[in-house]
């Protein structure tokens, strides 16, 4: 089990624990630009005084296995006591896939596609400065393979420790924070509606859209540390819950999206995310979502849902992203995280259901 601190000042706990453990030498996974230029740094390399440390960042926003190839060689020759990932979701997935083959001399893909829950020396930190990913949270992690998305999943991965702090994201741009802050929400209420939801995963789904909801729009036109903090924790219960649950379709579509019209992940989830709403509404009961939207039933939550888009400056539709590619688009989706979705369409009901705005 990870060891969580959610805000209350938690940054200093990086410290605490690094002194508490006697880590020496720190191998710290960030992105390559925004952990210097966001402020991050200044309270990663306070926390790292009296340590040795090497930085790697040379890795893609979706990370490769040659990347990781690159980072296990610099890993190797370093011989760190802790990883300490920090990010969004790419520095955090290449974390945990380092802390994976720790063991390891070389990384190899047999060895991720094997999937072992495995006992691992190394110990792994995380500290997201975005709020979306929910990374932290998560047993998963994804490294492009031959060009293939290839998605680890081994509770293995999940870290030892936690640092959920909204000082991290304090100078996030208004764009990351607005998809990040939607992938987050949209995470929350897909592990809510899942098929394979738990009382426990619905807790925490809601708990994160009680911290979300109202604090979004703030988070992305007039941020302060409050809604910073807020959005940093319900982030955390987003993952916490699709890390119980797995996402469903809104997810599964948006790769599309993203791959082939180059839309940031959260941005490719919030356009597909409305269109599943009646669908879904028809599976499952979804009473308390509606209760914290304010609203009444399905046609209502959609017109909030896609009214907040518009508010954020995120709204636009499948027909007007893809044209006349709607068939490539359905046919491109990741049919296990169809299975999870409540609503059982065929993919001429999905065409239909993209088709017409």
């Amino acid at each position: 089990m990870s060891e969580v601190y959610l805000g209350n000042n938690s940054y200093q706990k990086i410290q605490e624990i690094i002194q508490e453990h006697d880590y020496k030498k720190v191998f710290l996974v960030t992105n390559k630009n925004s952990f210097l230029t966001g402020g991050v740094s200044d309270y990663i390399f306070q926390s790292l005084t009296g340590c040795q440390y090497h930085r790697f960042n040379n890795f893609s926003v979706n990370p490769k296995f040659e990347e990781l190839q690159a980072g296990m060689n610099e890993y190797q020759g370093f011989q760190p006591d802790l990883i300490i990932g920090v990010g969004g979701g790419s520095a955090m997935d290449m974390a945990k896939l380092i802390h994976y083959m720790s063991d390891q001399v070389v990384a190899t893909k047999e060895e991720i596609q094997a999937r072992k829950n495995k006992e691992l020396k190394s110990k792994l930190m995380l500290i997201p400065s975005t709020s979306g990913s929910g990374s932290e949270a998560t047993q998963f992690s994804v490294v492009y393979i031959d060009e293939q998305k290839y998605s680890l999943d081994t509770p293995c991965i999940r870290p030892n420790y936690c640092i959920v702090d909204g000082v991290f994201t304090d100078k996030l741009p208004k764009n990351v924070t607005a998809y990040t802050g939607v992938d987050a929400l949209c995470q929350a209420i897909e592990s809510y509606w899942s098929k394979a939801a738990t009382k426990e995963s619905k807790d925490y789904a809601l708990k994160a859209i009680e911290l979300i909801l109202p604090n979004l729009v703030t988070a992305i036109k007039n941020p302060n540390l409050d809604t910073r903090e807020a959005m940093a924790i319900g982030s955390y219960y987003a993952g916490a819950a699709i890390n119980i649950t797995r996402t469903t379709a809104p997810h599964a579509f948006s790769y599309y999206l993203t791959t082939h019209h180059g839309y940031p992940h959260g941005h490719a989830v919030a356009v597909v995310f409305p269109y599943l709403i009646e669908p879904n509404d028809k599976c499952v009961d979804l009473s308390e979502i509606y209760k914290l939207f304010k609203v009444n039933n399905a046609k209502e939550f959609k017109e909030q849902f896609i009214h907040l888009l518009e508010e954020i400056d995120l709204y636009t539709t499948v027909k007007k992203i893809v044209k006349d590619d709607i068939e490539n688009f359905v046919s491109a989706v990741n049919l296990e995280r169809l299975k999870n979705n409540p609503a059982q369409l065929t993919k001429e009901e999905f065409i239909n259901l993209f088709t017409h705005e």
